[in-house]
């Protein structure tokens, strides 16, 4: 009898270990780059080993190519994690704490024999960082909002975002992507310009 009841205890005390640990994963950063604390965001440290969704070109424009004659002067290249890819391709949303990093490089160009302007990335400006939130954290935050936390990093610094209020300081720029999102997308996945991401695109 001694030895069921033991062998009972141990179970129990096993069974509540597990519960233990599932209860921990399941408290743990919904993101690899938010301080579930605070809110705050910064860059992740391994983002490049990330899968790339796609790059933007900036072309001289105006003043820019006045002074520097035809070709790029930035070139911004956005990652996020295999898991985003996977989520968005079997559901077309992007899932709970997905990360876009958007990657700001300088560019030149120059003439090579594959052509007489091609542009190249050099150094590293700066990022934009967007993480999705289904669950409408923070709501006292200023950089949380709209399904997104939303968060500008200069080149200095990975871990304090410069973006003091995503409404006055991001929206305005992701305003025409609601207009070229697919009608079927998530009413806060409308700010993405998921145009330019083909690897998102089934095949």
């Amino acid at each position: 009898m001694k030895k069921m009841l033991l062998g009972v205890v141990a179970i129990a005390c096993g069974a509540l270990w597990l519960t233990g640990l599932s209860n921990a994963e399941q408290e743990g950063p919904f993101a690899p780059n938010v301080d579930t604390a605070t809110g705050a965001l910064r860059v992740p440290d391994n983002y490049r080993d990330w899968p790339t969704l796609g790059t933007w070109a900036h072309a001289n424009a105006d003043e820019k190519l006045e002074k520097s004659g035809p070709g790029l002067h930035e070139y911004h290249t956005v990652y996020t994690q295999p898991s985003t890819i996977a989520h968005y391709k079997k559901t077309g949303q992007f899932p709970d704490g997905a990360v876009l990093v958007k990657e700001l490089l300088n560019a030149e160009t120059m003439a090579m024999s594959t052509g007489l302007a091609v542009g190249h990335a050099t150094t590293v400006k700066g990022w934009f960082v967007l993480v999705r939130d289904t669950k409408g954290r923070y709501k006292d935050s200023k950089v949380w909002g709209d399904g997104w936390a939303w968060g500008l990093f200069n080149k200095e610094d990975m871990t304090h975002s410069v973006t003091k209020n995503y409404k006055a300081e991001c929206i305005p720029c992701h305003m025409p992507a609601k207009g070229l999102a697919p009608a079927h997308a998530a009413e806060a996945d409308k700010w993405i310009y998921t145009l330019g991401y083909p690897v998102l695109q089934k095949q």
